[in-house]
């Protein structure tokens, strides 16, 4: 068969939804940031490792949660082995710590950036394939460590361009979770802690349910759901953009009552009475900074085992108060995390505009992880960060820098007679570190000039058969159009010095 490409649709009808083409002015963005996913950590002493990016599906069986197994790409090899795609980098983590933990002494401090897939729906901030980076401390239970990797995803929120009223990073222990379900006689924490992990799930399908009620078309309804779960969670302005129609008014005055409802109904699903669901929802409903939220515990009538389960957050209050970083966190009991394999201390990152309904960053306490797959016990902690849903912050706010030229010095001959010239400076420059760009073609000095403007290039070093005479150049800078001729065994050295002039 003769494969005829003009017949087929054009390359961007060919793309794989949800998975990107990375342009360099996307690239350029992405790789900012990925700079300082490996920058932060290294900071506070962390190792990069890597994982393989194939994975067997039983890895994540044992102890992922099946909503990660559902969104994983699955693929089955030659001798017919279930694998996929890995969704996460933890498991991997732990697999090979099982293995060579021996090697390693403890605390172990290490950082990932991989790509990761997820089989998941695309909508802003969520797509199929993207970086993700995994900062993990294992080897210590003491609650200091959980406090490190929270100041370490605080730093790398910040290092990005963000400022502390622009983020939060909500915090909430699963043994506080699972002692307080104790308490009042249920036994299935797990499932109660999977539903109240689905509650922005939870509250954007009733929101969508009610506005389709209103015979509204689906596009319109997905869109006003965002809005409307951003205007629950705080985001006044979102008020401001929601339709004019008197329903729709009606229902962002009543969704709290909305919410609770949808949340009641959903545990009610599981088997928890209407008058224990209307319990669990209020304990879960409870947030703010870090005393006040321990306050607001002191406060209820909890039992001896639930009042235990409060002192690693006490302990954490502490040790984040002296990180100085207790302005940009709060304890929300709400946050519970989804995967199964979290034991205890667990947060998750979030824009406090709600412009995006899903978290920044999100991790926590793994205490048994390691000796489920077969190695010695090793209490963990940590996050996992991807790159897309800052990436869109980022760009909303305006707070990353402009994409850097491709170069930092174009070389521009006056005529076809100095190419021979120019490559031979080319090289030196780029011996120096210098990045160099030129263009061994025929063209006019003119044309030359042009390309190194429309590619942004600093500066150009013009190359002539007056200055050569002279064992010189012209060195022009391209914004100020100001030159200066230059020897060219001082030409390197003049370079970097106006590459760091401001």
């Amino acid at each position: 068969m003769v494969f005829n490409m003009a017949s087929e649709k054009r390359g961007r009808d060919l793309a794989v939804g949800g998975f990107r083409d990375f342009f360099p002015e996307l690239y350029g963005k992405i790789a900012r940031i990925l700079d300082v996913f490996r920058r932060i950590p290294k900071l506070y002493g962390y190792q990069e490792y890597e994982c393989p990016t194939v994975e067997p599906l039983k890895l994540y069986q044992l102890k992922s949660g099946a909503g990660l197994i559902e969104e994983s790409f699955r693929v089955t090899d030659r001798k017919e082995r279930e694998l996929v795609l890995r969704p996460e980098t933890t498991p991997s983590l732990a697999r090979m710590l099982a293995a060579q933990q021996q090697y390693y002494s403890r605390p172990i401090r290490w950082f990932s950036v991989s790509r990761v897939f997820r089989d998941e729906t695309q909508q802003r901030g969520r797509v199929k394939e993207f970086w993700q980076l995994n900062v993990d401390i294992l080897g210590v239970e003491d609650v200091a460590a959980d406090a490190e990797v929270i100041d370490v995803l605080a730093s790398i929120i910040k290092a990005i361009g963000f400022n502390t009223k622009d983020f939060v990073i909500r915090i909430n222990d699963r043994r506080l979770m699972q002692s307080y379900i104790e308490s009042l006689g249920l036994r299935d924490f797990v499932g109660i802690i999977r539903t109240l992990d689905r509650r922005d799930k939870i509250m954007q399908e009733q929101i969508e349910s009610r506005l389709r009620e209103q015979k509204l078309p689906a596009k319109n309804v997905t869109e006003i759901a965002l809005l409307l779960r951003r205007y629950a969670q705080g985001n006044k302005e979102a008020l401001g953009e929601l339709p004019r129609r008197k329903k729709i008014r009606e229902l962002a005055e009543n969704l709290p009552r909305i919410i609770q409802e949808a949340m009641i109904n959903a545990l009610g699903e599981i088997g928890v009475s209407k008058d224990l669901a209307m319990k669990l929802f209020e304990f879960s409903s409870i947030s703010g900074e870090p005393k006040e939220f321990l306050k607001s515990m002191d406060e209820l009538d909890l039992d001896a085992e639930t009042q235990q389960s409060l002192e690693p957050l006490r302990q954490l209050a502490l040790y984040l108060e002296e990180l100085e970083i207790t302005d940009c966190c709060e304890i929300d009991a709400s946050i519970a995390r989804g995967l199964d394999y979290y034991t205890g201390i667990v947060f998750e990152a979030w824009d406090r505009g709600a412009n995006i309904p899903r978290a920044i960053a999100g991790g926590g306490r793994y205490d048994d992880l390691v000796d489920i797959f077969g190695g010695q016990r090793l209490p963990g902690t940590g996050f996992g960060f991807g790159e897309t849903v800052i990436l869109a912050l980022a760009e909303e706010k305006g707070i990353l820098p402009p994409i850097n030229p491709p170069a930092s010095v174009y070389l521009a001959p006056v005529s076809k007679n100095q190419l021979t010239t120019c490559r031979q400076i080319a090289t030196r420059l780029r011996q120096s570190g210098i990045s160099t760009l030129f263009n061994g073609f025929p063209w006019s000095l003119s044309k030359h000039l042009d390309d190194a403007g429309k590619r942004k290039i600093p500066l150009a070093v013009i190359v002539g058969p007056r200055e050569l005479a002279k064992e010189a150049v012209n060195v022009r800078d391209m914004i100020s159009g100001e030159e200066t001729q230059v020897k060219i065994d001082d030409l390197a050295q003049f370079v970097r010095t106006c590459l760091k002039r401001p």
